[in-house]
């Protein structure tokens, strides 16, 4: 069995009265190690995708698994636990708590997790691993937007996920600065064997991914790298 499945995913929204369909009976599934990237236009539900497979939102029916555990079947207080061990996230505004440093931010993750016997430990390591082992006691302030995303990176990694989610990642970078985040995430994937699904409209970090896959009508199609645009 794959990594990651979702089997017949749905997601409706009722507004005003009318029902509006995003998913319907949608299909993935990842494997170990795989990274796979979704694109398509804006107001798709490329992100609503990601919130439904993170447990951050419940589907209207269908299944999502995760390494052979079915996330509906969990209840709420080990499925906060299972997020917090079993995924990361990444998204596109960094989300970091101003008043703490860098340190402080990634810190947090892992007492969440009910990891804070080492979580500085954990922290200090992955903040160096991303090339940010001399801004530790900075705060997001004092950061370069490329800096908070590495920081926000290192956040989604400290607890040593086996998913990690990303939801343009690279969108508020220059391009070079993207490049360099891309490099990166592609490297740790690769490191730590994760199974890493993005959302992006950037065409060259959806090429870099082993397969890209088009958002439309409320179903996933395989496309070619040659087919992005």
């Amino acid at each position: 069995m794959s990594f990651l499945v979702a089997r017949d995913l749905c997601k409706n929204y009722v507004l005003g009265g009318r029902t509006l369909n995003v998913l319907k009976n949608l299909q993935l599934s990842i494997e170990k190690g795989e990274a796979v990237a979704v694109t398509g236009p804006s107001g798709i539900g490329k992100s609503t995708l990601l919130h439904l497979i993170g447990t951050l939102d419940n589907p209207t029916s269908g299944e999502i698994s995760i390494d052979g555990t079915t996330i509906a079947s969990l209840p709420a207080d080990k499925l906060a636990h299972f997020q917090a061990r079993h995924i990361g996230f990444v998204f596109q505004f960094h989300h970091l708590l101003a008043e703490f440093s860098a340190l402080e931010n990634v810190m947090l993750a892992g007492m969440i997790r009910g990891n804070s016997g080492n979580s500085r430990s954990s922290a200090s390591s992955i903040l160096q691993q991303v090339g940010l082992g001399e801004r530790l006691d900075h705060r997001p302030g004092e950061l370069s937007g490329g800096e908070q995303q590495r920081v926000a990176l290192a956040r989604a990694l400290v607890n040593q996920p086996s998913l990690v989610l990303a939801d343009e990642p690279t969108g508020n970078l220059d391009r070079s600065t993207a490049a360099i985040l891309q490099d990166l995430i592609f490297n740790l994937v690769k490191e730590r064997e994760l199974s890493f699904l993005v959302v992006t409209h950037d065409f060259d970090f959806a090429a870099r991914c082993d397969r890209i896959l088009r958002l439309s009508d409320g179903q996933l199609q395989p496309i070619a790298a040659t087919e992005l645009s």
